[in-house]
């Protein structure tokens, strides 16, 4: 009997013999058939899995894949090791392929290697590889790290061999850009899905798939089942293996980001890697030369044919010297044809057509580039964005487009200085009767361009007032334009808004000290040394300029304006002025917010004798810059999956972060959290190490005890031996201290040191609600029109909140050593009265340095004044107390708060301010002025980050208090006014007015016949912010 291995060996025999007219025909093409022949290896086990996979792999499947019109095939390899190299892989391992291709790179020549690349590029045997295939239902996978240049010849040979596939591809495409132009999103998400089953997963599917999703937000659909489907497409075809285009075409795309921060980033990214060139060209559409061409058409080859054909059909129309003659098969000619033809209509993408529409649309243009007017759009304004980046290389290209379209401005009066009727997108032709703020932009900097910067006196002024109708010249007006307007201009006004401007993009100590200048010499020449007088100047010139300069002048700036600040508390009062004064012109209840934060913060630093500008510090503007460069696309992408999610529940956990899309929020922000504390350029780490770590810390506490010793008036001491010693002994334990929390204490946290008092974590349950707070506002703000631009400064703001319970922390272990290690006492046994009262006067000396030092060095570690508001409520309570008692000298009321202390963080703190002190303003003003005042803060078990506040004050009688509550309902009824009016410091209905704006809640007043007290109370929520939740919408 036959055994059953013989059986199966000659099954397998008959089906190697069908095999033989092809392999005769094609003998050189064995790869094909080694796949087959190793079955022989597994014959012997019983499922046999190779002998079934036989079955599936038909003749028919191998005669398409061998005799593919567009593969290479394995004897067009010259080199044997490349071909045996690949005759090993598994063809369904990414690492293996990958691995084989890497030893062929390393071993054979560069030919072979491209011709081992694409083999496994165009065979079926590979067909679904994660290297990536010419035409293939999924995107490569981009960290396979084989960078091929392939020449312009041998993918136009690939482009009109595959003709039939990529003429059936561009139909296809058509449908997915009618059906968007149209505004029919779930049929456009349909075509886009038979686009990946016809092997046309592409960057050009992933632009459409970001244009939806950009739809989806824009419009603001509210629509499952299309983000069903674009979550569906992003799995169909694998985005998750080109993480970086998918960045950067979401990033550019995103007009929530800083355009100019975002391309900046990839534009300088001087690395090669798979799709860098592509990424670069969403931003430079038309190359510069021949290399740049090569190499931006070599990366779309090495990502799809599909994208190669759509990027060489693109600029196939603009005659480019450096592109040789080229011949295209005319069906994919009028296929493309067929695709520029649409034009989508701005009117149908966005909600409404304004100023800004411009920005959008210049954001989006990379998206659609196929179409024309799109492209021209981008050429042109797009032009001095790439400018700015690489202001040493023009594209000589572009420059005749540009000038074609601002051919009919040569002046500053043809630009738009009035606000349109109506705003249109133009690509052929600068209209200023109809453009928005970008190209009234890219005008103004084109006439400063041919003006080289100089200006007539009139048109000096005019540039002024162009401030209010353009935006971002800063940062696209290179710096000599502005160098040679300030240099030349004849009034303080202009000097003052081009230093502003320079300081923009191009921030110096030289800049700064300019800008600086200008301010002072403007404000006491013109203004008498008021900074607001001069705010208000600006303001009725050109509101955008004023907005500016406000800007600019932030609490660290303005306490170097030495000539009109004379203290850093000044400079706290000067820009509350200034926020206020703006936030009542402009309307934006921010900028009150902060002004009143401000002002309360002064009344606290008061009550706590703390104002000084010595503090821990944390540069903001080098934080922003961080933010801007490594963090904002990062957490822009993870925050729109948290949006446009099906069912976006934020579940937070800060220890044990998952893989959802909440989580790599907060990973982000974890990371950002790190980056404020252990930068040792700009962060806590970096003051820790200039102020602590290298003398300051070190010298302050121990130098002037040490000087104690060569004293003349305490000389004889030390000739005592005993005392001698024993101070000597004190300061040894005394320094080892020193030194103990200067080297591992006075620390970032970390395995190296483990005793750090600043942790980078968020470790304790309050630094839990403060970071739970940072999400929800970031979700809160996000989907404003300024929410990224925002975020910055409110991560700042929040990331000083978690470190100040370090800071806390830090100051309570410093006030701990000094009991422990800086008190000093020394009796001798004998000896006179007054040789006695010498040691003591001695002890009280060193005592009282300690003190002083550990306070001044405690002192270093309060939160700076430009940081993130915060204070004890009992503090605030205080502090209203004393404010009171400055208009009402008589007021002196019996309070006994004890010990308590309930910290609050955020600016809103504001709200109990205000709250409190027209309570206490009426209870000084109506009350009993020696009464008793009872003040309690809890928390409302029933509701989460709500906290109760009480009041209890004395009246004179029963009656009294009677008489106010009638009072009290009758002022309610009538809530009107401002509880920031700081002129009108009374009136109950401004509680009410409050509650009505949703500022307090459960507002509530009770008599109580016990003790005659009149009792209120009102809950706050120590997340809200009232009437502004909506301050930019």
């Amino acid at each position: 009997m036959k055994s059953k291995t013989y059986v199966l060996k000659t099954e397998l025999a008959t089906k190697i013999i069908k095999f033989q007219l092809i392999k005769k025909q094609y003998a050189t093409y064995s790869y094909e058939i080694s796949i087959v022949l190793k079955c022989n290896k597994v014959c012997s086990h019983s499922e046999h899995p190779m002998l079934q996979s036989i079955n599936d792999l038909s003749i028919k499947h191998l005669l398409l894949g061998i005799n593919n019109v567009g593969s290479v095939h394995l004897i067009d390899i010259p080199s044997k090791r490349a071909r045996n190299y690949l005759r090993g892989t598994d063809p369904t391992s990414f690492k293996q392929t990958r691995r084989a291709l890497e030893k062929i790179k390393h071993s054979c020549t560069n030919s072979e290697f491209k011709k081992s690349v694409l083999f496994v590029r165009s065979s079926s045997i590979f067909d679904g590889t994660e290297i990536g295939q010419l035409l293939s239902e999924r995107c490569p996978n981009e960290s396979n790290n084989l960078i091929v240049k392939y020449s312009l010849p041998e993918i136009v040979t690939y482009i009109n061999k595959h003709a039939f596939e990529l003429e059936e591809l561009a139909d296809c495409a058509v449908k997915i850009l009618e059906s968007l132009n149209v505004g029919d999103i779930n049929t456009a998400l349909d075509y886009c899905s038979d686009l990946a089953d016809m092997k046309g997963a592409s960057v050009f599917l992933i632009r459409q798939l970001s244009y939806i999703t950009n739809r989806y937000q824009l419009l603001e659909l509210d629509d499952n089942e299309i983000l069903r489907k674009i979550d569906y497409m992003k799995q169909r075809i694998s985005v998750s293996r080109c993480p970086f285009i998918d960045g950067a075409v979401t990033q550019l795309s995103n007009l929530r980001t800083s355009y100019i921060a975002t391309s900046k980033r990839i534009y300088e990214i001087d690395k090669i890697f798979n799709g860098i060139h592509i990424a670069k060209s969403f931003i430079n559409p038309i190359p510069n030369d021949k290399s740049e061409f090569e190499s931006v058409l070599s990366d779309y080859f090495s990502f799809s044919l599909f994208d190669s054909y759509l990027y060489l059909m693109k600029l196939l129309k603009f005659n480019l010297s450096f592109i040789p003659p080229t011949t295209v098969e005319r069906s994919l000619e009028e296929a493309y044809e067929r695709i520029s033809g649409i034009r989508f209509n701005p009117e149908g993408m966005y909600k409404k057509v304004d100023e800004d529409v411009g920005y959008y649309f210049l954001r989006e243009s990379f998206l659609f580039s196929e179409q024309p007017n799109a492209l021209q759009f981008q050429i042109v304004h797009g032009y001095y964005y790439v400018k700015a980046l690489n202001s040493k290389r023009t594209n000589q290209i572009v420059t005749p487009i540009v000038e074609e379209y601002f051919s009919d401005i040569t002046e500053l009066e043809q630009l738009n200085h009035i606000t349109p009727a109506m705003y249109e997108i133009r690509s052929d032709k600068y209209n200023s009767s109809t453009c928005g703020m970008l190209e009234n932009s890219t005008a103004l900097v084109y006439v400063l361009g041919r003006k080289q910067g100089q200006l007539s006196p009139n048109e000096q002024d005019l540039f002024v007032e162009l401030m209010s109708y353009t935006r971002e010249i800063g940062e696209i007006c290179p710096k000599e334009y502005l160098a040679s307007i300030a240099s030349s201009a004849k009034c303080q006004r202009l000097q003052l808004v081009v230093n502003c401007l320079i300081t923009l993009n191009h921030k110096s100590q030289l800049s700064e000290h300019q800008l600086r200048s200008v301010i002072q010499d403007y404000c006491i020449q013109q203004f008498n040394g008021d900074l607001n007088a001069l705010v208000q100047h600006l303001y009725n010139i050109s509101p955008a300029v004023a907005e500016h300069l406000l800007l600019t002048c932030d609490e660290t700036f303005l306490a170097t304006l030495f000539r009109i600040v004379d203290r850093p508390v000044d400079a706290i009062q000067v820009r509350a002025d200034m926020l206020n004064w703006y936030g009542k012109m402009s309307g934006e209840e921010r900028y009150l917010d902060r002004a009143k934060t401000l002002k309360i913060d002064i009344q606290i630093n008061k009550e706590k004798g703390t104002i000084d500008d010595s503090r821990i510090y944390v540069d903001p503007f080098k934080y922003t810059q961080w933010f801007e460069d490594q963090m904002v696309g990062k957490l822009t992408m993870a925050l729109d999956n948290v949006m446009i999610s099906e069912h976006p529940v934020v579940n937070l956990n800060w220890k044990n972060a998952g893989v959802g899309s909440t989580d790599e929020v907060i990973n982000l922000l974890l990371a950002c959290y790190k980056e404020f504390c252990d930068n040792r350029s700009f962060g806590i780490a970096s003051y820790l190490g200039r102020r602590i770590r290298h003398g300051t810390f070190e010298g302050t506490a121990s130098t002037e005890l040490r000087a104690l010793s060569s004293n003349e008036e305490y000389a004889r001491l030390f000739e005592d031996k005993e005392f001698s010693s024993r101070f000597g002994e004190w300061m040894r334990r005394y320094e080892e201290m020193i030194d103990a929390l200067k080297n591992n204490v006075l620390q970032i946290k970390s395995k190296r040191k483990p005793k750090g008092c600043f942790s980078t974590d968020i470790d304790s349950p309050a630094k839990n609600v403060v970071a739970d707070q940072l999400i929800y506002e970031i979700l809160r703000i996000y989907s404003k029109r300024t929410g990224v631009v925002r975020l910055p400064s409110l991560i700042i703001d929040y990331c000083w909140r978690l470190a100040e319970f370090d800071l806390v922390t830090t100051k309570k272990l410093l006030s701990e050593r000094k009991s422990s290690h800086g008190v000093f006492s020394y009796s001798p046994k004998y000896g006179s009265s007054t040789h006695k009262r010498q040691y003591s006067k001695f002890s009280q000396e060193v005592n009282s340095l300690t003190s002083q030092k550990f306070g001044l060095m405690a002192s270093w570690f309060n939160k700076p004044t430009y940081a993130s508001p915060s204070t004890d409520i009992y503090l605030l309570f205080n502090a209203v107390i004393s404010e009171v008692k400055d208009s009402f000298p008589e007021f002196e009321p019996k309070i006994d708060l004890g010990d308590k202390i309930f910290t609050i963080n955020g600016g809103t703190y504001y709200v109990i301010y205000d709250a409190l002190f027209v309570l206490i303003h009426n209870a000084a003003k109506h009350g009993k002025p020696d009464g008793r005042i009872h003040f309690k803060v809890s928390i409302l078990e029933e509701r989460i980050n709500a906290i109760r506040i009480e009041l209890y004050t004395e009246l004179d009688s029963y009656e009294a208090v009677i008489k106010a509550l009638e009072n009290i309902e009758e002022a309610q009824l009538l809530a009107i006014g401002d509880a920031d009016d700081y002129e009108n410091k009374s009136g109950i209905r401004k509680l009410k007015k409050l509650e009505n704006e949703g500022s307090i809640s459960e507002l509530n007043f009770s008599p109580s016949k016990e003790g005659n007290m009149l009792c209120f109370e009102f809950h706050f929520e120590l997340d809200s912010r009232g009437k502004y939740d909506d301050i930019d919408s």
